[in-house]
């Protein structure tokens, strides 16, 4: 299993947070959202105001739901490029990082938002991630990907916190999907289109 996650979703957080109670082994992989937004030609949640704002509601709902603490950061959307990079050096901060972001409402998009959490040689180190997370965003789009926080399973993607309940019963051979219906579905034809 792994999970794909870049820190300026808060569903992000949740997934992180909760990825253990899967019962699975799972690497987290930091991915930037912006790439995979451009490559499908959309808009991010937080680009739309009213979405914006659902979001900010429905994430509090989840969290409290699921009894983490949610605080906004101080902006967003906001740049994640450091701390992205800051992870793909140091994958043991991905947690720190987006707690500090998500629960303890603080900024991660400095150098000194980040002080605190690692070391000036990583920081000054951080460009040299650059490729590894853009290479890191390739892979995610090759396997399917296409938002954040995705889960892939055995070459299945469970996109967003609301489907981790799906895994369980992927992994157990109890998939409700019907391959045929798949087939079918696939093999639509649009017979309507937006410009």
């Amino acid at each position: 299993m792994e999970l794909f996650l870049d820190f300026i979703s808060p569903y992000a957080y949740l997934a992180a947070e909760k990825i253990g109670e899967l019962d699975r082994e799972a690497t987290i992989t930091p991915i930037l959202l912006a790439a995979l937004l451009n490559h499908n030609g959309q808009k991010g949640p937080a680009e739309i105001p009213d979405k914006r704002l659902y979001t900010f509601k429905h994430i509090s709902r989840v969290a409290h739901q699921h009894g983490l603490s949610i605080q906004p950061p101080p902006a967003h959307p906001f740049n994640p490029l450091l701390p992205l990079r800051v992870a793909t050096l140091r994958p043991e901060l991905i947690l720190p990082i987006i707690r500090q972001c998500w629960r303890d409402g603080q900024a991660i998009d400095t150098p000194e938002s980040l002080a605190g959490l690692c070391d000036a040689d990583t920081l000054a180190h951080a460009g040299e991630a650059k490729q590894s997370l853009r290479e890191n965003t390739e892979r995610a789009l090759k396997l399917g990907v296409f938002g954040v926080p995705s889960l892939v399973v055995q070459g299945e993607v469970f996109w967003g916190f609301d489907s981790f309940p799906h895994v369980k019963p992927f992994l157990e051979g109890r998939d409700p999907v019907d391959p045929q219906l798949m087939q079918k579905w696939e093999s639509l034809p649009a017979s309507a289109s937006r410009l």
